[in-house]
């Protein structure tokens, strides 16, 4: 990238290009507004969905959902689906979805 456009797209603020970049993948987009539709899932609940995408290319996409701050994730045990890792949007992935049209308010 020239000097020219580097100063540019400084003008982005650093977190906006985060989301920018973290969505600039067709399978991330996807997972972003599968989790907007259907809120808090597990791993395996995720996994179910995206087949046959693989466990560990799954977890590329959502680490790089999190760091861009658009997807949070948590762990809590639940005996009898023995899931325990679970991923939702944040509010400022919601928001940012909202203001692509991607969801609706």
């Amino acid at each position: 990238m020239s000097s020219a456009m580097a100063k540019y797209k400084e003008k982005i603020p650093q977190e906006a290009r985060s989301m920018i970049e973290a969505l600039g993948e067709p399978s991330r987009q996807g997972l972003a507004v599968m989790l907007a539709e259907k809120g808090e899932l597990s791993f395996k609940e995720i996994l179910l969905q995206v087949k046959p995408m693989n466990t560990s290319t799954l977890t590329h996409h959502l680490k790089i959902l999190m760091k861009a701050g658009l997807v949070e994730n948590h762990y809590r045990k639940i005996e009898e689906k023995n899931d325990y890792s679970f991923y939702q949007l944040t509010s400022l992935g919601k928001h940012f979805l909202r203001q692509l049209g991607a969801i609706k308010l």
